[in-house]
C-alpha cells in the first residue's frame, strides 16, 4: 500500500504507482517484463532502453517485450551485458511518452500530463524543456539528445545541465559534470576551484582520469529564465575533457550534467514530456 504526504508529486499526478528504491544514487522500480519481475532503472540520461541479455548470442541485439509500463503494446529494447542489481534500463525512448513523478520513496507513472495548475498551487516550479525534452523528438534540437535539463548558475556563469538519473554519483554526491568550455568560463569569471581528487571513468576510447573540484560558490538550480529553484553549497565539479565519445564533452559551448543524487536535493520532481516541462518542488 502507498501512503502519500499531501500535495506531493505522485499524489497530484497519479497513474501507476511503484515503490522507488535506489542502487547507489540511481532510482529503480520493479516492473513486470514478459510476465517476470524485473528491477528497472529510470535513466533519463539514456536515450535507448535496454534489457539484460539472456544468452551471449543475444547480446547487442534488439528484442521486443511486454511491460507493465502504461504504454501500448510491446516495447523495444537493446540487449546488454549483465549489470549488478539492474535487469532493465528504461531510457527516454520510453520515458518521453510518460509523465513520471518521483517523491523519494514513490514513483507515479502515467501516460497523461500532470495538471499544471495543481502543481503550481502545491509550490512546484516549472522548468521549460523546449528544445531539450519532448514526446516529439522533432521538437528537440538536432544536436542534443532527448534528455531533460535544469539550468545551473555559479556566480556570473550559467548553462544548462542534463538530469542524468542513471549517473551514480554516490562517491562524490551532488556531482556536476562539466565540459571544457564551462570549466574555461568558470576560470574566466574567477570562480575559485579546489581540486579534491580524481575519478577514473571508462569511455568509448578506454579509461579516462578526470579531475574533481569543489568551490565555496553556491550552486544555483534555476529555470530557463534564471529564476532560482534550489541551491546547494555542497557539490563537486568533474571536468569531462574533450573526447570523441559524444555527450557534453564534445560541445564547444558550456554544458553540464547532474548526477542522480540531485534527486535528493529536489525533494519531489515531475518529468512531463507532454507539456515539455520539468517541475521541481521549491524549498
Amino acid at each position: 500500500m502507498f501512503h502519500f504526504r499531501p500535495r506531493t508529486a505522485a499524489a497530484l499526478c497519479g497513474g501507476h504507482l511503484y515503490a522507488l528504491t535506489y542502487s547507489g544514487a540511481t532510482p529503480h522500480i520493479d516492473l513486470s517484463i514478459d510476465g517476470a519481475t524485473a528491477r528497472a532503472m529510470l535513466d533519463y540520461g539514456a536515450t535507448k532502453s535496454s534489457l539484460r541479455a539472456k544468452t551471449p548470442a543475444e547480446l547487442g541485439g534488439m528484442v521486443k517485450a511486454a511491460t507493465s509500463l502504461p504504454l501500448p503494446g510491446e516495447s523495444e529494447f537493446l540487449t546488454r551485458r549483465a549489470e549488478p542489481d539492474t535487469d532493465a534500463i528504461i531510457g527516454t525512448d520510453l520515458l518521453a511518452h510518460l509523465t513520471v513523478a518521483l517523491d523519494g520513496e514513490t514513483a507515479a507513472l502515467s501516460a497523461e500530463p500532470c495538471p499544471a495548475a495543481q502543481l503550481e498551487a502545491a509550490g512546484f516550479a516549472p522548468i521549460a524543456q523546449r528544445g531539450f525534452f519532448s514526446r516529439d523528438r522533432a521538437r528537440v534540437a538536432k544536436d542534443r539528445p532527448n534528455v531533460p535539463v535544469v539550468f545551473v548558475q555559479l556566480g556570473a556563469t550559467q548553462t544548462w545541465a542534463q538530469i542524468d538519473t542513471g549517473y551514480d554519483d554516490a562517491l562524490y554526491p551532488h556531482s556536476l559534470d562539466i565540459n571544457q568550455a564551462y570549466y574555461d568560463a568558470l576560470v574566466a569569471h574567477d570562480i575559485r576551484l579546489t581540486q579534491e581528487g580524481t575519478v577514473t571513468v571508462k569511455t568509448c576510447v578506454g579509461f579516462e582520469t578526470r579531475p574533481v573540484y569543489s568551490s565555496s560558490q553556491p550552486l544555483v538550480i534555476a529555470d530557463e529564465n534564471s529564476r532560482p529553484v534550489a541551491e546547494t553549497g555542497r557539490y563537486y565539479l568533474i571536468v569531462k575533457p574533450t573526447n570523441p565519445c559524444g555527450g557534453i564533452a564534445t560541445r564547444t559551448t558550456p554544458a553540464a550534467q547532474l548526477g542522480g543524487s540531485f534527486l535528493n536535493l529536489f525533494r519531489s520532481i515531475v518529468f512531463d514530456p507532454h507539456g515539455e516541462t520539468v517541475w521541481v518542488k521549491k524549498d
